[in-house]
């Protein structure tokens, strides 16, 4: 009797270990592959202290003061020497903060490789909370995501500094203001606006590559990244230089021209599932198709992708 007991219960402890190990295949796949083929990151020069670094995941931001850097999200985990490296082509000056823009691997791995070098990370309250769990990512709007699973950050990797709306910090003559304005590209979005110096990084709440995936999956929302971007829009005039989560430096001007595509979509989904349309037929009743990156999915896939997960986020 006890044997059998001995023999269920380890039985059932190797079916429970089996079945909560995540698959990171996909996760996997993308780290080899930027580890093969990114060798080094473009510099993009804003000004004396601003520099935006371009390649390998998301736009990294730089800001040098006059003794030290704030970096603005740090790419991957196994290309940190490759950041660095540009890094030290700016200046030699120390990372005093690193700032998540939000919880995505393409954005925050590096916390892997400088959290365990003390520097402190700081986020919002839910970027922090995604990282402490396996979670996976909606694979609705773009079908490469499908299936992808972003494993547990460790604990050195985790932000010790979170807030809930907004945070403020003081480095160098320069004021800090980091936004959460609520539910868009994930529920932990950070907009960090260099006040003094008018310059912008909007994370992946803002891009430039067509239409912009949302995590529908982890607090995302297709209405909610429209209203941010009218936030963020409203927060900038037309001197702002606004560095996007992807894509080339940009202007008030590019952040309220997407987001009125995306209203004209949202509103015109809205209106074709009421009157019992097809997806087809909505995508052609919306004149502008989103073309952006040439290595992403065609576009015209991606706006049917986008009028389905409408659909979905108005069921839930």
């Amino acid at each position: 009797m006890k044997l059998n007991l001995l023999l269920f219960f380890f039985s059932t402890l190797v079916t429970l270990s089996w079945a909560q190990t995540p698959n990171l295949s996909k996760y996997n796949e993308e780290i080899k592959k930027v580890e093969k083929t990114v060798k080094y990151f473009e510099v993009e020069k804003i000004n004396d202290q601003f520099y935006m670094l371009i390649g390998g995941g998301g736009n990294v931001g730089i800001y040098i003061s006059d003794e030290n850097v704030v970096m603005v999200d740090n790419k991957y985990e196994i290309i940190e020497e490759v950041l660095m490296s540009s890094l030290r082509e700016i200046t030699a000056k120390p990372i005093k903060y690193i700032i998540n823009t939000h919880y995505h691997h393409d954005h925050s791995d590096g916390n892997r490789a400088f959290g365990k070098m003390g520097i402190p990370i700081i986020s919002h309250e839910n970027a922090k909370i995604r990282m402490q769990k396996v979670t996976t990512l909606y694979g609705g709007i773009y079908d490469f995501i499908d299936g992808f699973v972003q494993g547990q950050y460790p604990s050195e990797a985790l932000p010790i500094i979170t807030y809930n709306s907004k945070l403020t910090l003081s480095e160098g003559g320069e004021a800090i203001e980091m936004y959460n304005f609520g539910s868009g590209h994930t529920d932990g979005d950070t907009i960090i606006y260099f006040k003094n110096a008018n310059i912008m990084h909007t994370g992946d709440a803002f891009v430039r590559y067509g239409y912009p995936y949302v995590d529908l999956n982890n607090g995302g929302s297709i209405k909610g990244i429209i209203e941010v971007l009218g936030s963020i829009a409203a927060l900038a005039d037309d001197q702002t230089v606004i560095m996007p989560g992807h894509g080339n430096l940009s202007s008030k001007q590019d952040v309220l021209d997407l987001r009125d595509s995306l209203m004209n979509l949202y509103q015109k989904t809205i209106l074709g599932l009421e009157n019992g349309r097809s997806y087809q037929e909505i995508a052609d009743s919306i004149e502008e198709t989103l073309v952006g990156d040439p290595n992403m999915p065609k576009a015209e896939i991606t706006k049917i992708n986008y009028i389905k997960s409408i659909e979905l986020e108005l069921k839930n």
